[in-house]
Parts: C-alpha cells; structure tokens; sequence
C-alpha cells in the first residue's frame, strides 16, 4: 500500500492532467511517477503540451510564495539560485490555450 504522501502525489498528477485534457490540451501522466517512461528524466511526473513537470503537494504551503489575489503571478528566488514563476494552474492553462489560438 502506498504512503499517504505517494497516494497524495499520484491523485495531484492525475488532477492536472485531467484538467489540462478537459480544456484540450494534451497531457499524460508519467507511468509509476517516473519520467524514463515517457523518454524524459526520471524525475518528470507530468507532460503538459511540451511542458514537462513535477507535481508536488503539500498540506501547506508558505504563503510567500503563493500569488496574491491582486497580482497573477508570485516570483520567488533561493541565494545563487534561479528565479521561479509561480502562476495559478488555470491561468497557466490559459496561456497555453492562448499560445495555441483557442482563445
């Protein structure tokens, strides 16, 4: 029997997935959360369109680094590190839509 956590994960994989395929966007879960299945890197849960992902969930998450309501997006950088983009999922799935003409 899988861990609460692993169980947690592989329901958050098939949620995006799923939505992002209710909206017409491809997507696929990588087999056993391992990206080598699809022909990517191991650590790869998700492909989204020609996005490829990792889905992590948590019970919390810092408030930092969520967007605020007023704002679509929150940037978020770690000293000597990359700064990251953190976007609602559906506004994410929008772009894409938009990237792709549909909307």
């Amino acid at each position: 029997m899988p861990s609460k956590n692993k169980a947690r994960g592989n329901r958050l994989e098939r949620l995006v997935v799923n939505q992002a395929k209710e909206v017409g966007i491809d997507a696929i879960r990588a087999y056993a959360s391992n990206g080598m299945s699809l022909g990517e890197a191991e650590d790869v849960d998700v492909k989204i369109g020609e996005f490829k992902g990792q889905c992590k969930m948590r019970k919390k998450i810092a408030s930092f680094m969520k967007p605020p309501k007023s704002c679509d997006i929150a940037l978020i950088k770690e000293d000597r590190e990359d700064t990251l983009v953190v976007i609602r999922y559906q506004d994410f799935l929008n772009m894409m839509l938009k990237q792709m003409g549909v909307l």
